[in-house]
């Protein structure tokens, strides 16, 4: 499929993110209830497991019964239907989160987000951002059937996992901070727990001068036959808040070409529920259209920070 999607864009980037149609019911996942999902719902991302479609997600609020404070959790529901403007889901794990913070002192004490999911040896692996005691690191917690997880710990440094199996191994993708900008980096694991770098370079940069010049943000990965494509947050002003999404793709994970029409979709109109930044696009493929789930913000963090899950469809011809 998304070799698929690579030919639908031409050399004008204009044209390609206007050939998006961004859902007139956005935020499709808004924020809801009164705890842990209550100000923000957001960073998705979609596996088929056990004969489902799963969406991994983001929340944050205050669970009742906790220390009081705002955090980010992890939770995950079951896709039931999607169109090219709705998306219907149905909650799992009687709509609580899978994976929560940690203890004050643990790694992931703070807070908890950025899932990546990938099934590896029958089960699922959630790589997630862990922000508490320490360096920004990434996490993971497995489980047997999508819903109930084990934490296993700190994996390595870094944020926004994007992980994927290539050769029976697992591939991870993640973001580093590097001079006021974030760089994409490269490491894989035979077991999906120990973790040795593919490079000790970038393998992935911003064109200078260009749409993403400063940073590289929230990368998800899809493979289509041999080769690997990657969706990406692309920003030219600050490291963490992407206006546009670019693709590329890959035979190795290692070596990327980026499309020549970059970036392919961008921020909604101003005031729209996505109109101030975007990250995290996780592709689904229907019938007819790409339909692109991804965390939208209607204001910038420094006046209106508002996450929430968007949609926008482009149709296949």
């Amino acid at each position: 499929m998304s070799e698929q999607l690579w030919n639908l864009f031409n050399g004008d980037y204009r044209r390609n993110c206007l050939s998006w149609a961004h859902s007139p019911h956005n935020p499709v996942i808004p924020a809801s209830g009164d705890s842990w999902r209550s100000v923000w719902v957001a960073n998705p991302d979609v596996i088929a497991f056990g004969g489902k479609q799963l969406l991994y997600y983001r929340g944050n609020g205050i669970q009742p019964n906790t220390d009081g404070q705002r955090h980010d959790r992890l939770g995950v529901a079951e896709i039931l239907e999607v169109t090219r403007d709705k998306i219907r889901l149905r909650e799992l794990n009687g709509g609580e989160p899978i994976v929560d913070v940690g203890g004050p002192d643990a790694f992931d004490g703070k807070d908890v987000l950025d899932p990546s999911a990938v099934v590896f040896r029958d089960r699922v692996f959630v790589y997630y951002s862990a922000i508490g005691a320490g360096p920004d690191c990434v996490g993971l917690a497995v489980s047997r059937d999508g819903v109930s997880f084990e934490k296993v710990g700190s994996i390595m440094e870094g944020r926004a996992p994007a992980a994927i199996v290539k050769d029976g191994q697992i591939y991870m993708i993640y973001q580093l901070l590097q001079n006021d900008g974030y760089r994409l980096y490269l490491s894989r694991s035979t077991d999906g727990i120990h973790f040795e770098p593919v490079s000790d370079r970038p393998i992935f940069a911003g064109t200078p001068g260009s749409w993403d010049a400063l940073s590289i943000v929230t990368a998800r990965l899809m493979k289509d036959g041999d080769a690997f494509y990657m969706l990406y947050g692309g920003s030219s002003y600050l490291a963490d808040e992407p206006d546009f999404f670019g693709l590329a793709r890959s035979a190795d994970l290692l070596n990327w070409e980026s499309h020549p029409g970059n970036p392919i979709f961008g921020c909604g109109a101003m005031g729209q529920e996505d109109g101030g930044a975007i990250w995290f696009p996780a592709l689904i493929e229907t019938e007819r259209e790409f339909v692109l789930l991804y965390e939208g913000s209607r204001g910038k963090y420094s006046w209106d920070i508002s996450s929430q899950i968007c949609m926008a469809s482009i149709p296949k011809a």
